[in-house]
């Protein structure tokens, strides 16, 4: 009995939510790039949830472009048990509708959400676009960030393609501060790019109590920064 609730109690849901832009302009070798990232993640992620004993990875991914959906119709879902179907892309880039969407989840499981009510660990958010969005995001984002579990959360912007300052801006209000944007020039590195941080970010959070509510997100941070451009580094990386 003890040692069940011990097990119960350390293995905490750590949930890791991911925006992904599914306009026209992400046709071809970027959406294909993004889809190769996430069955990849997944198998990395069971593979590092067997080894730890302190969380179970829980994934949400939010395709938007004239709509925002969940894929697979999935709010959260064991890592184990997500099951991937290819993201198509076409039309436009209506982020607030993901923002929007991504409020609903964030909120607290007894108003409807699926974050814990008590406790936990602080989310991984990360947004993937490239080109900004299609309508001013200035409401919606000020309605997450009145969300606790959105001001804890470390979140990370990959800007895909371009050089354009909006976009950025974009990116940067999302991580607000707790998080970093990274910039990714050539799609065939897309997918890398992406399991570096996915992976490395889960990694380091779940293995470390700073991340839970009240912790010091700052020094999670520091670390993950090191260990993505470590990384990115590495001629011959893999995971």
């Amino acid at each position: 009995m003890v040692t069940e609730m011990t097990d119960r109690i350390a293995k905490r849901p750590f949930h890791i939510i991911l925006l992904v832009d599914a306009s026209t302009s992400m046709r071809g070798e970027r959406i294909a790039q993004v889809n190769s990232a996430l069955r990849d993640i997944k198998a990395h992620l069971i593979e590092m949830q067997d080894e730890n004993v302190n969380v179970d990875f829980f994934l949400t991914v939010v395709p938007f472009s004239t709509e925002a959906t969940l894929l697979n119709g999935d709010r959260s879902k064991a890592i184990e048990n997500f099951d991937f179907a290819d993201i198509r892309a076409g039309g436009q880039s209506n982020l607030h509708l993901a923002y929007l969407t991504l409020a609903d989840l964030l909120k607290k499981q007894s108003k409807g959400g699926i974050m814990p009510d008590f406790g936990g660990v602080a989310p991984i958010l990360l947004l993937l676009t490239d080109g900004h969005p299609t309508k001013n995001v200035k409401d919606e984002l000020k309605a997450l960030r009145a969300l606790p579990w959105f001001r804890v959360a470390l979140k990370y912007g990959i800007a895909i393609g371009l050089d354009d300052q909006r976009t950025m801006d974009t990116l940067h209000e999302f991580v607000s501060g707790n998080g970093d944007v990274i910039g990714c020039y050539n799609s065939k590195l897309l997918s890398r790019i992406i399991q570096i941080i996915v992976l490395t970010a889960s990694q380091v959070c779940s293995q470390s109590s700073l991340v839970q509510r009240g912790g010091s997100k700052r020094a999670v941070t520091k670390q993950i920064d090191i260990q993505i451009q470590t990384a990115l580094g590495e001629e011959d990386w893999e995971w």
